[in-house]
């Protein structure tokens, strides 16, 4: 397998060589090539050759990017003492296009291809809780700039309101 260089000018032609072949540099390549093919896989965007997909634990690539909204540093209040987390989670782009702009009755999930949700977590044993942004962003609220919410066992938001853990 050959290795695409550590310096100097990389070509589209030569990264499809290589992604196609292992040969950076060699073999024949149906044009035309697509980067976004190259990184995913396939041929879905365009390009002249199924290419193999790549970098599978290292997903999104750009492909789901626009799908959803990555929802980090989300905290599982569980008593007046204990809170887990850190956890990151995902909001579907159609739902909520900021962590700022999370509703109730928007879908909170647990992975980026938006098929598993939440679990059911409310009001009787704590709610999550985030920070929303930083002073100069954040328009939710205010200057506390934490935001808590329960979820149903499908995911669904409610009772956002603003809160401290």
């Amino acid at each position: 397998m050959a290795t695409v260089p550590a310096s100097g000018t990389l070509s589209m032609l030569g990264l499809a060589q290589e992604a196609e072949h292992g040969t950076y540099g060699s073999g024949s390549i149906t044009g035309p090539i697509s980067l976004y093919d190259l990184i995913n896989g396939g041929d879905d965007n365009g390009s002249g050759e199924d290419y193999p997909e790549i970098n599978t634990n290292c997903k999104p690539n750009p492909e789901s990017r626009a799908d959803y909204v990555v929802f980090a540093n989300v905290y599982k209040h569980v008593s007046p003492s204990t809170n887990t987390g850190p956890f990151t989670f995902y909001l579907s782009y159609s739902e909520a296009t900021t962590v700022s702009a999370l509703a109730n009755g928007d879908t909170v999930y647990t992975n980026a291809a938006l098929t598993s949700t939440l679990e059911a977590h409310g009001s009787v044993s704590g709610e999550y809780w985030y920070q929303v942004g930083d002073v100069t962003t954040s328009t939710f609220c205010g200057q506390s700039l934490l935001g808590a919410f329960d979820t149903n066992s499908s995911g669904v938001v409610s009772n956002l309101s603003c809160d401290s853990p």
